[in-house]
């Protein structure tokens, strides 16, 4: 599966190399809308699309929203393993559209593109998160007819903390907290 008619006219798909210059002035923009004064430059944003985020050991696919040959929108989406029943989960990280065009229809078939995908891949579920303060967002999302999970508690280590927890040793303790958990012999 590359390519799936949706309800706009839009052109979704995912990714391909004749789509890199268009893509890199998307998540420019999308950096510049997050970032403001502090977005990274387009060389930076472009070394990033290459070598991470398309990178051998990503993990990640993109699917690209196109008009006229033009990247106007995006998903970043994993698929996760072990999931319930034995199958996978799939998990968008990023969804993202150029301002002149939300409100359009344009997210809604990405998210279906993603969600038809998901399907093709015998996944049990599509999960994602959203900032508390993008109220828009969230009402998106409910319009669609998500579901807000509320038995789940996410966790993040910082860029410092991460370096700290890393090679400081720092939280350790006899056991590792995990229920089950036996220490290593």
């Amino acid at each position: 599966m590359n390519t799936r008619q949706v309800d706009t006219p839009v052109h979704i798909a995912f990714f391909s190399e004749d789509q890199l210059e268009s893509v890199v002035d998307l998540l420019y923009d999308m950096s510049a809308h997050y970032n403001g004064s502090n977005a990274s430059d387009r060389e930076s944003v472009k070394h990033n699309l290459v070598h991470n985020i398309l990178g051998k050991d990503s993990g990640v696919r993109l699917i690209v929203a196109s008009d006229a040959g033009r990247a106007i929108g995006l998903a970043c989406i994993s698929l996760l393993y072990p999931a319930p029943k034995e199958r996978g989960q799939l998990f968008m990280k990023e969804i993202y559209v150029v301002s002149g065009r939300r409100d359009g229809g344009v997210g809604r078939a990405i998210m279906r593109f993603v969600a038809q995908y998901a399907i093709e891949k015998s996944c049990t579920r599509f999960d994602w998160t959203v900032d508390d303060t993008n109220p828009k967002a969230i009402e998106f999302y409910r319009a669609l007819g998500a579901t807000h999970v509320k038995g789940k508690v996410y966790f993040r280590f910082s860029e410092a903390q991460l370096l700290e927890f890393a090679t400081n040793n720092r939280g350790s303790a006899d056991s590792d907290g995990l229920p089950g958990a036996r220490e290593a012999r």
